[in-house]
């Protein structure tokens, strides 16, 4: 066979595939993809958001709907509306075989509920990020007051962390760091239910059993603190009495200054 003639019948080979990738992609982005298969996965039973809330957002943003064509749903812009969600920590968007396609959702884990000063109120997440309340879940994390009025939503423990001028004023990094704790330890997050922030951003704790204020001062060698109040617990007041002490202080390096009733 002649080499021109090779090269004619490649050409009309490479033009017929083209032509056939022409007509799938046409043909794809004129199939109706209706609404995703929406999947959520919680912490425990923090359940900020449902499917339903998800999918009437999506509606009433026009991301979705049930006739919407391939061609007019716009998935990265579903998933940056997503992402901004206060509620969700991670999304994904993909789309599988067939155009059937699915968003998976993780939503945040809420570690503390802070009641500020100007009667607001939000959640602390395990991530160091505030967020609004939800209309269908209240968590059941420690509470905080006090002289605390976090309200900017935008602000992260990270971003105070970093920036020397915020660290100085403000206090939501050591009440991340000490509610993270009591978070992530399984008996004081069953004992300690309440912190509260006093004028000089110290920290008290009530706990559940007994009726004393721990008086855990900064938040400093906080995981030292925690390990005398455990020993105290374990060692101490299972002798004394749950009922003799007004005050728990553990401010102080290696010593636990309790005041009777």
């Amino acid at each position: 066979m002649n080499s021109w003639l090779k090269n004619i019948l490649w050409f009309g080979f490479v033009i017929a595939i083209f032509v056939i990738m022409g007509f799938v992609r046409s043909s794809k982005n004129n199939q109706v993809v209706g609404f995703p298969k929406i999947q959520i996965s919680v912490y425990k039973d923090q359940v900020f958001l449902t499917k339903e809330d998800i999918k009437n957002r999506l509606l009433n943003q026009q991301l979705i709907g049930e006739n919407k064509k391939y061609i007019n749903t716009d998935f990265e812009k579903i998933e940056s509306f997503l992402n901004q969600m206060s509620e969700i920590k991670k999304v994904n968007v993909f789309v599988n075989s067939g155009n059937e396609w699915e968003i998976k959702v993780e939503l945040k884990q809420a570690i503390a509920r802070v009641f500020n000063m100007d009667g607001t109120s939000c959640y602390l997440d395990k991530d160091g990020f505030l967020m609004p309340l939800s209309t269908n879940y209240s968590a059941h994390v420690v509470t905080v007051n006090g002289y605390i009025n976090e309200t900017d939503f935008t602000k992260s423990v990270t971003e105070v962390i970093n920036n020397d001028s915020l660290k100085t004023n403000e206090i939501l990094d050591d009440l991340y760091a000490i509610s993270d704790y009591v978070c992530s330890d399984k008996f004081f997050n069953s004992q300690i239910t309440h912190i509260y922030v006093n004028a000089y951003n110290e920290f008290e704790l009530i706990p559940r059993v007994g009726d004393q204020r721990i008086l855990f001062g900064k938040a400093e060698h906080i995981a030292g603190k925690f390990k005398k109040l455990d020993v105290f617990y374990k060692e101490g007041i299972q002798n004394a009495g749950w009922e003799k002490y007004d005050t728990i202080n553990i401010m102080y390096k290696n010593q636990v200054v309790c005041s009777k009733r």
